[in-house]
């Protein structure tokens, strides 16, 4: 449910940042991405154990914010906030492929267990009706 909220909230900013032109100012300049691309793994790797999802996202969006802010102090908040969100929507542009895929993935194991139970007892069922088949 969190994961679908998120997914939403990129998609709407994106749209946002698109008819606004604000993407197209901020992401002129190559380092600024550079920098909060580097920042950004750099966080979502240090915050891959944690236990609680909200702690984690607002801990994630905080240190970003902190990062960027002290290696680009020339930006606003309102520009660190918009860059997180373009970063965010790039990076996470593949992961709905992915986690459908993983789904799909998921049905047909799911699928061919049962398929294989059903064959189990379909050949158990045949050995019975043969058992009880005189032998010519």
């Amino acid at each position: 449910m969190i994961k679908a909220l998120i997914a939403i909230l990129i998609k709407l900013a994106e749209s946002r940042f698109e008819k606004a032109g604000v993407e197209t100012l901020i992401l002129k300049n190559e380092s600024y991405i550079k920098v909060a691309k580097q920042i950004w793994y750099m966080i979502d790797e240090n915050f891959r154990i944690s236990t609680i999802v909200e702690e984690k996202l607002k801990s994630k969006v905080d240190l970003f914010n902190e990062a960027i802010l002290k290696k680009f102090p020339e930006l606003s908040q309102e520009d660190v906030d918009n860059l997180r969100q373009a970063i965010a929507g790039e990076i996470n542009q593949g992961k709905e492929e992915v986690i459908n895929n993983s789904e799909i993935i998921k049905q047909l194991t799911e699928e061919n267990s049962n398929l294989k139970v059903q064959n189990e007892n379909l050949l158990s069922e045949l050995n019975n009706v043969k058992s009880a088949l005189p032998v010519v």
